[in-house]
């Protein structure tokens, strides 16, 4: 009889004329007579529990890494990880197939170029393409109507909403995660401003958290209002960091109508974090109409495309009408 002589890492056969198969533990492993292999235990092992949820986490910091636009190698990323690198050439597939990213000679890349702007202060982005944003905003008015009850995201874009509807909007209950949109609005006596508490981001002027999420959960909201950084024809509303992924997630479960208000220059570009699939959100309000693959993924998920008053649109876009 052969004999295998086995470790954690390593396993050793003697005795077997030529080359041979054996099993340990469900690995299936070809070796000569006294070759001596190492065992990738995480690839082709039963997956423990909590791994793939690992796996997940680890492949959506790799999208965050490469959202800079840096080409990074596979070599690095395994060290990083402390994990194979067939562990990452396996999250690499993954992410591949899911057109996240792509590959390329020795490592990966973003699919897309990606809006660095989303990582820069909100007192920045505020004067990066102001008009466009501006104009976005104004397409969303005629969605608000008295004494509904809305939230609003915090972002740039959604600043310059809360600055709109503080000069024309109708009466509302708004709920908020963002200091200077609850300020912005509070001192118009025809709005109710709720600002939900959580750990301070100075960079955004926004609170995050899981005390914010939670307190989410005991309201219903007839619109909620985000921006996005990114738009993608594939992927749907996209964001630069994984708060923003929460928080939309738990909106789909609060929210009666979700509504994204994001300027043209955001279409076809690419981030790291999916805030909303294109099928969750009912209407998106922009500057100017979508090009054509962009307005086709629009049209095809059932997004309601809202213009400013004088903008037309090939799309199915209603410029000026209300919910």
């Amino acid at each position: 009889m052969p004999r295998v002589n086995s470790t954690a890492s390593a396993v050793t056969c003697r005795g077997f004329p030529g080359r041979c198969w054996i099993s340990i533990s469900g690995h299936q492993i070809k070796l000569s007579r006294g070759a001596e292999v190492m065992v990738d235990q995480e690839r082709d092992a039963p997956q423990p529990r909590g791994s793939a949820r690992l796996g997940a986490a680890r492949q959506q910091q790799i999208l965050t890494l490469i959202s800079n636009g840096d080409i990074i190698a596979v070599g690095d990323l395994a060290e990083r990880f402390g994990v194979s690198q067939e562990s990452i050439r396996r999250d690499i597939r993954a992410l591949d197939q899911a057109g996240l990213l792509r590959r390329v000679h020795g490592g990966v890349a973003p699919m897309a170029p990606v809006d660095l702007t989303a990582r820069r202060p909100v007192a920045e982005r505020l004067e990066l393409d102001r008009s466009a944003k501006m104009a976005a905003a104004e397409a969303a008015l005629p969605l608000f109507q008295e004494g509904m009850n809305i939230f609003l995201g915090g972002s740039s874009t959604m600043l310059l909403l809360a600055d709109a509807l503080a000069g024309q909007g109708p009466a509302l209950s708004v709920t908020t995660n963002m200091i200077d949109i609850a300020t912005r609005l509070a001192v118009e006596v025809r709005f109710k401003v709720t600002l939900l508490g959580g750990v301070l981001k100075p960079t955004t002027r926004t609170l995050i958290g899981p005390d914010i999420l939670n307190a989410l959960d005991h309201q219903v909201f007839d619109l909620a209002v985000c921006g996005a950084s990114s738009v993608d024809a594939v992927h749907g509303f996209l964001g630069p960091s994984e708060w923003h992924a929460a928080i939309g997630a738990k909106l789909t479960e609060r929210a009666r109508c979700l509504v994204v208000v994001a300027d043209a220059t955001k279409f076809n570009r690419s981030d790291a974090y999916v805030v909303l699939p294109l099928s969750r959100v009912a209407v998106l309000a922009t500057d100017r109409a979508a090009p054509p693959d962009m307005a086709i993924a629009l049209e095809e998920a059932g997004v309601r495309v809202l213009l400013p008053t004088g903008h037309n649109s090939s799309t199915r876009s209603q410029s000026g009408q209300a919910l």
